[in-house]
């Protein structure tokens, strides 16, 4: 019968073409109909072939819009190259007791021109039946192909329409995924490599189209997508997946081939290309991804490489390998970020406080809320890890309310045992994209009637604070009310002396990173003491984080640093510790938790 060679790439080609689309099928008819004027035949059909059927996506002349594959004549006249006539189906013995045949329809006559795609694979026929034998004429013959060549161009232009993006004039995004899925279906275990590049700052073109308008940028894209096309010649097809973002597939390269042709578009691209008359550099961030022709999740492929290119972006590299872990770590902050709404609704989350202490006489004054997630799953997950997952999400301001609302009363209870400890909360840049942030903190603070004396907000230093333009009125509100206002892990990056004097500051809390270890860094040393004196001169109290032995401890209270606090003086603990702890220390006794 019919060779199943290409069966699978058949099949696949049709589902990525969508050619069973009764769209397609009805902008088809004015040629089948023409067929059957053409040739004065009482039948024409165009039939496509599947894994088990024929069907009919156009016809005149017959009821049927399919018929089973092995009683298909068009199963053999798509082995061909040419029209496959039979003059008379009855005296052929494949076609004899055809159901077609021998029933109501008693067809006798068959022509089929196969309908080929460019790349040499054929998907059905253009076939003409008649119910009285006849022979085309070597004329007829030709005309038949070319009417079939017309059907498949009709056929993948449909299918191209939505498939280019009109700036480059590329196959899209969607044209990628349908080429992916003919790649990977063929099964055969090929290697092959996808590759997505990011060749503009979106934000930068965004710019240059607001200053020169559309037309300068779209000049810039095409350019951009030229040079892509220069470099990769004939060794894949460019296409044009999102704004900025171009995307192609290597065959049958190692690492170090696919290096050394992303070195060769990277030193292409990144030639200035003029905007208007304005040189702009394009940008080369590359994200790279391995997979094989073997049924797989495209769509994962895509993923794989957008995961890759991101990292590129984030790192400023010029390409990235995929790499599982890195994937591994951002589906686990992609389920912290689904995970924490449920999380908070089913109390998997809770408090604990680092106390601090006076250097003066060593005496705990006050503790620091720290946010602690046992996720039922994961385990005990860090704030290091989870808090900037949430900062990305609608639930940090939710979050924020139950901290400061748990936070506080706790706070209440200690004024009970331990009257003049200080809470101090942490609030992030997040925290103040919520105009109403003030209205809040005062509200739970008279709720649980607590002094604004004893609560302290630390904040992070940097240019967040620029950004955020309702952040200064909230805290000079807070300072005004008796909230100490504290600067959390100064020293760590941003570091400016300059810009606290627009804010309402009374502590600076100097980052761990710069104490922990000090003893044995003269660096560290150096810059400690510095910013202890220069803080006392301005009029600001100082807080060392990350205090770990003695001969820190000694340091600090040397240069007349205020406040410590570390693991070794005390741990993060819960609030009954932390009572006993402050009980311990006002009654002049030793305390477990302590050193």
């Amino acid at each position: 019968m019919w060779d199943r060679s290409d069966d699978s790439d058949r099949v696949a080609l049709i589902e990525a073409l969508n050619v069973m689309d009764p769209a397609l099928g009805k902008s088809l008819d004015p040629i089948t109909e023409l067929a059957a004027f053409t040739f004065g035949v009482p039948i024409a059909l165009i039939s496509i072939l599947d894994a088990d059927s024929q069907r009919f996506i156009s016809r005149v002349g017959l009821a049927l819009d399919r018929t089973d594959r092995h009683a298909s004549v068009c199963a053999w006249a798509i082995q061909s190259d040419q029209v496959m006539q039979v003059a008379d189906l009855r005296e052929d013995p494949r076609f004899a007791t055809h159901p077609l045949v021998t029933g109501p329809e008693q067809l006798r006559f068959y022509a089929g021109a196969p309908l080929v795609t460019k790349a040499g694979l054929a998907l059905g026929t253009l076939c003409l039946m008649d119910r009285v034998p006849r022979v085309l004429s070597p004329l007829e013959t030709q005309q038949l192909q070319t009417l079939a060549r017309v059907v498949m161009a009709q056929m993948e232009l449909k299918v191209s329409m939505g498939r280019r993006e009109q700036v480059t004039g590329l196959p899209n995004r969607q044209q990628f995924q349908a080429d992916l899925d003919l790649l990977t279906r063929r099964g055969d275990g090929g290697r092959f490599t996808a590759v997505m590049l990011d060749v503009f700052d979106v934000h930068s073109a965004n710019d240059a189209g607001q200053a020169l308008g559309m037309k300068p940028v779209e000049t810039l894209l095409r350019q951009a997508a030229l040079r892509v096309q220069h470099v990769l010649q004939d060794q894949a097809a460019a296409y044009h997946v999102g704004v900025s973002r171009f995307a192609f597939v290597l065959s049958d390269q190692d690492h170090a081939q696919v290096d050394a042709l992303l070195d060769r578009l990277r030193e292409r691209l990144r030639r200035p290309l003029l905007a208007g008359s304005i040189p702009m550099s394009p940008q080369f961030h590359a994200g790279v991804c391995d997979f094989q022709a073997t049924p797989v999740d495209t769509g994962d492929v895509i993923r794989k490489c957008l995961v890759a290119m991101n990292h590129a972006i984030q790192t400023d590299a010029g390409r990235c390998w995929y790499s599982e872990d890195r994937d591994t770590r951002l589906r686990r902050r992609y389920r912290l970020a689904s995970d924490a709404a449920r999380g908070l609704a089913q109390h998997q989350f809770n408090l604990v406080y680092q106390p601090r202490f006076a250097l003066c006489d060593g005496l705990p004054v006050a503790a620091e809320a720290l946010l602690r997630w046992v996720h039922p799953m994961l385990g005990p997950v860090g704030p290091g890890e989870f808090i900037p997952v949430l900062e990305r999400t609608a639930l940090m301001p939710a979050m924020s309310r139950w901290v400061v609302d748990h936070a506080l009363a706790q706070l209440a209870r200690w004024q009970h045992t331990l009257p003049g400890f200080c809470l101090s909360l942490n609030l992030s840049a997040r925290d103040f994209d919520d105009a109403g942030l003030w209205d809040m903190l005062s509200s739970q603070m008279a709720a649980h009637h607590v002094p604004a004396s004893l609560l302290e907000v630390e904040i992070t230093e940097g240019e967040w604070l620029q950004g955020h333009p309702s952040a200064l009125p909230q805290l000079r509100a807070m300072a005004a009310a008796g909230i100490r206002i504290a600067i959390d892990d100064f020293g760590s990056g941003y570091s400016n002396f300059s810009y606290l004097s627009e804010l309402p500051i009374s502590l600076i809390k100097i980052d761990r990173s710069l104490v922990t270890g000090m003893a044995q860094s003269r660096t560290a040393r150096l810059k400690v003491e510095a910013i202890i004196k220069l803080a006392r001169q301005l009029g600001y109290r100082t807080v060392a984080e990350g205090v770990e032995n003695e001969a820190e401890l000694s340091l600090l209270r040397l240069w007349g640093c205020d406040e410590a606090q570390g693991y070794h003086l005390a741990r993060p603990m819960l609030a009954e510790a932390v009572a006993h702890l402050v009980a311990a220390c006002r009654a002049g006794s030793p305390a477990d938790e302590a050193g």
